[in-house]
């Protein structure tokens, strides 16, 4: 048996590190804005990565996080938050 450090990359390390980029740029008063407008590529590059952010959420996921926000998170945690922390 080998002990192997996995190279896979979680869901909340992604979370982590932007909240940590969002906070360092905050503190130094980095002008995001002005750097992506000031470079046409990046904001050409950014501007297509998010159109295909919208198109993804519009075409594939949107029904299915509907379903998972209408009928577990109100349906289920929501109207029995109550209950849950007066256990």
């Amino acid at each position: 048996m080998t002990n192997q450090k996995s190279t896979q990359g979680g869901f909340l390390e992604i979370i982590t590190l932007f909240v940590v980029f969002c906070v360092i740029v905050w503190y130094f008063k980095i002008d995001v804005r002005g750097y992506i407008d000031s470079h046409p590529q990046i904001k050409d590059s950014l501007t297509g990565a998010v159109d295909f952010l919208k198109r993804l959420w519009s075409d594939y996921l949107s029904g299915a996080g509907m379903y998972i926000w209408n009928n577990i998170i109100i349906d289920v945690i929501w109207k029995n938050i109550d209950k849950l922390i007066l256990k």
